[in-house]
């Protein structure tokens, strides 16, 4: 790094995470991260309420552009750690690595403004501080907000913290490394009755149960044995009292998948499901799919520059042998170009670094935030160079 430290890494990464913000209220995030920029004299555009793009033009006319996204969001979790930079707000916590990658990306765009005025230079590039990857699905409404039609973006790339894998290490694959993430409603009606009576009412719970054993079938035999999917019932409840028969009962869950068409199967075995518990109970039963994130798929050539990168810029390199079934919203950056979405592993047994993802005691070592924007860096170099 020439102009940056590992100190202010540092000190940026642990002002954030003492001050988190959840998905669409991260205003004061957005106002440090403008007040670094402005410090270093480095232009913005605002998008959506709480976003950032910067954008960096190339010394010759060109469309042809790389971009790079941070997530900036963080999660309802009350932190457990005993740090002298923990949350200072009540329920809120930098609980998924948002900190570290704002605070990689803010590295790189201060280094980048470098590179570009000392240095000719061959392609644009854009810079992403994404609000919302936790929940609303902040790329989507980032796409569709912000006009990126001018740019011919050739890439786009990301890295997520992970506590799997030893500290200053990228790890990566190609094609899919993370799963699509989709929900499902079920609301079933039926007929409340005394206990005594209780032929002449319709138990919604028991439909539930029913409907609960045909779920746990659906992957096997509607799906291929050799497909990863994931279909989990996390809520259920239903009835009012115990000596009254059930008239409504509910259930919610998610499917993970990384194929679009078995999601359609599995959403397809769920609507025959429901009308078949139908005419099987007597009851009225809804089902309501709300769309999630597509499967993060890595694209070949993306992949192929960040393999040459790493191997050029001497970082240490773990190949993902299972690709994650969490849910990531950088799925909808492939609307505008070929993907790569990797991982900068923290683990670090000696220091307790150990605690997954979404836990009150993630934490992790502010040195491997250097090995990101050297990353970043590195890429930016390859398509100059």
């Amino acid at each position: 790094m020439k102009v940056i430290t590992e100190e202010n890494l540092t000190s940026w990464r642990r002002h954030l995470h003492q001050n988190p913000e959840l998905s669409l209220e991260e205003h004061k995030t957005k106002e440090f991260i403008a007040s670094i920029l402005k410090e270093y004299g480095i232009e913005y555009q605002e998008t959506l309420e709480t976003g950032l793009v910067v954008i960096f033009k190339a010394s010759v006319e060109t469309k042809d552009t790389i971009l790079f996204r941070a997530d900036i969001d963080a999660l309802p979790i009350t932190e457990e750690n005993d740090v002298d930079f923990k949350s200072k707000n009540d329920g809120v916590m930098h609980a998924c690595g948002h900190d570290g990658h704002t605070t990689m990306l803010l590295g790189s765009v201060i280094e980048a403004a470098d590179y570009y005025k000392n240095n000719d230079t061959k392609v644009n590039s854009i810079f992403v501080f994404q609000p919302a990857e936790e929940t609303f699905g902040g790329g989507n409404l980032l796409i569709n907000d912000f006009d990126f039609s001018h740019y011919n973006i050739l890439a786009s790339y990301a890295l997520h913290m992970n506590p799997d894998y030893p500290e200053g290490h990228i790890v990566s694959k190609p094609k899919e490394i993370m799963a699509s993430a989709n929900e499902y409603r079920i609301y079933i009606k039926g007929r409340a009755a005394h206990v005594g009576l209780k032929n002449t009412g319709i138990d919604a719970l028991n439909v539930a149960t029913m409907f609960f054993q045909e779920m746990l079938k659906l992957n096997a035999l509607h799906t291929k044995a050799r497909n990863t999917n994931i279909i989990h019932i996390g809520k259920m409840y239903g009835g009012d009292a115990m000596n009254v028969v059930a008239e409504n009962a509910y259930l919610e869950g998610t499917i993970r998948t990384y194929s679009m068409e078995d999601l359609e199967t599995i959403k397809a075995a769920i609507e025959n499901t429901r009308v078949g518990l139908e005419h099987l109970t007597g009851a009225s039963i809804r089902v309501d799919f709300a769309e999630g994130y597509p499967a993060v798929i890595n694209d070949e050539v993306p992949y192929q520059v960040i393999r040459e990168v790493i191997e050029k810029e001497n970082i240490d390199y773990i190949e993902l042998e299972e690709a994650y079934l969490y849910g990531e919203d950088f799925s909808f950056f492939s609307r505008l170009s070929p993907i790569n979405y990797s991982f900068l592993g923290l683990r670090n047994e000696e220091k307790n670094y150990v605690s997954g993802l979404h836990t009150p005691t993630f934490n992790f070592d502010e040195k491997i935030l250097k090995v990101g924007v050297q990353y970043y860096l590195g890429i930016l170099k390859y398509y100059n160079e």
